[in-house]
């Protein structure tokens, strides 16, 4: 087994990784050839999904510059922005679905998932599926570094919330309210404290638990694993009041801003560069 892994494995990789990518882009795109969806409400989902780019758009300039600023490989880049534009959204549903499933096997109270059904399921589910896209680019690219490894969960989490929040976007204007421009809204206000910043710590501390960095220890790195797994948690829980979406979303951006005062400093090799070490 080891030498058939040895001899195949990184082929097998990527033939399951093209597969899911080609899954995943499939699964996406159509739902919005089926027939029953009413033709004439189709530029205004178009226009109400356009209002995703209030954030899209100085996010993408952002990690522009930081992949200049941490000196991030162009393959890194390219590898992240095909697989977090694809897989994690897919992989996220596949995972909420298993989960509900569990649910429903072991006889959740059905109030206990009325409730709390969101906060059981897509904190585990969407975390994961965001850091399996940071360690498919870290075992395609044989290795990275940990600024890269922030690289890659910044994008992996971009790539979930634009197509997520493309989705709802669907389902309000072709279901709920045949209007897609409350919902757009809603997420764009949302956008820069949640998913992106759970990607950026959680892959973070997933790819420094795997090199075992010096850099990041493990207790620390179990830290950023989990803590995206709690405030999402706590994100999708019945709380009420705007204070919840305030309170977590600053939260999240600290974390992240914690993250990358932590690889800032590292060369390519996770150590300290030279400059500051002189400092």
């Amino acid at each position: 087994m080891k030498k058939f892994i040895s001899k195949y494995g990184r082929n097998l990789l990527v033939a399951i990784t093209l597969a899911l990518v080609f899954v995943s882009f499939r699964d996406f795109f159509i739902q919005f050839s089926e027939k029953d969806k009413d033709v004439a409400l189709f530029p205004s989902f178009l226009i109400a999904s356009s209002i995703v780019l209030l954030y899209a758009i100085p996010i993408a300039f952002l990690i522009y510059y930081l992949v200049k600023k941490l000196n991030v490989s162009c393959k890194v880049v390219m590898l992240s922005f095909i697989l977090g534009f694809t897989l994690p959204l897919y992989l996220g549903s596949l995972g909420n679905s298993l989960i509900s499933m569990f649910l429903f096997f072991i006889k959740a109270p059905q109030t206990l998932l009325d409730e709390w059904g969101a906060a059981l399921t897509a904190p585990f589910a969407e975390e994961i599926a965001k850091g399996i896209v940071v360690l498919l680019v870290y075992l395609l690219c044989k290795g990275i570094s940990l600024k890269e490894a922030f690289i890659s969960g910044m994008i992996s989490g971009f790539g979930f919330q634009v197509f997520e929040d493309w989705a709802y976007i669907f389902q309000s204007t072709f279901g709920e309210t045949n209007s897609g421009f409350t919902i757009a809204f809603e997420r764009v206000s949302n956008a820069l404290g949640s998913h992106m910043a759970f990607a950026i710590v959680f892959g973070v501390g997933l790819i420094a638990l795997i090199k075992k960095s010096s850099v990041i220890s493990r207790p620390k790195a179990l830290c950023f694993i989990i803590a995206p797994v709690i405030l999402h948690f706590i994100w999708n829980s019945p709380l009420e009041g705007d204070w919840v979406f305030l309170l977590i979303g600053s939260i999240n951006l600290n974390l992240a801003y914690y993250v990358f005062t932590n690889v800032n400093n590292l060369d390519n090799n996770d150590k300290l560069a030279r400059n500051v070490l002189v400092e």
